[in-house]
């Protein structure tokens, strides 16, 4: 841990009178509050992820069959929206430095290649692993994908509990929405159905 950033957070509790040398259970605390903001803030020092995306292949009616050469965008083959709901992350509000959290869910519709899940999970680690605002989340994690996929369509929706509407100001508990779309998913009845699908899934935050 940079030794520059726990004299600062030291110098920033003694500004408003939390001595480690007064309070026994203050001790350390400099150096515990910088090391969780590194590691919350760990997306500020990384690289954009590597996805893992394949192509699209043509899918036998028997799985002990050759998959046949005709393209598997064409006919019965062509894939339906793959969704993947409950993604959890936690964040900071870029205002007021206070935790925000939740869940994001994520729908597609493949063009000519599919993604690894795992490649989802490490672009929202990447997109929440700074101080952010939801609306900001759900618009990157969105073009990430985009560029890597090129879908015909995309729909991204982040659910969260925001402390910064909890612990100050009004002092409201709730759930704050929001969503990005591009293709096809940016409006008509298969977006709906895919919104239909996301809140069917919703667990409590």
């Amino acid at each position: 841990m940079n030794k520059e950033a726990i004299d600062h957070a030291r110098a920033l509790l003694e500004s408003l009178g939390l001595d480690e040398t007064v309070d026994p259970e203050l001790r350390g605390a400099p150096k515990r509050f910088s090391q969780l903001l590194y590691d919350l803030f760990s997306g500020v020092r990384e690289s954009p992820p590597v996805l893992s995306t394949f192509p699209v292949e043509a899918i036998p009616v028997d799985p002990n069959e050759q998959a046949p050469n005709d393209s598997a965008r064409s006919g019965n083959n062509r894939l339906d929206p793959i969704v993947l709901l409950n993604l959890p992350f936690r964040s900071m509000c870029v205002h007021h430095l206070v935790p925000m959290f939740g869940t994001i869910d994520v729908a597609y519709i493949p063009d000519d290649r599919i993604i690894g899940f795992g490649s989802v999970g490490r672009t929202i680690d990447y997109v929440v692993g700074r101080p952010q605002i939801q609306e900001r989340i759900v618009v990157q994690v969105a073009e990430i994908l985009q560029r890597s996929l090129e879908p015909e369509g995309l729909l991204v929706r982040c659910r969260a509990r925001q402390m910064c509407m909890e612990m100050r100001g009004s002092q409201k508990e709730g759930v704050l929405v929001s969503s990005a779309s591009r293709g096809s998913l940016r409006d008509g009845e298969l977006r709906a159905e895919m919104m239909r699908q996301f809140v069917a899934s919703d667990q409590p935050l």
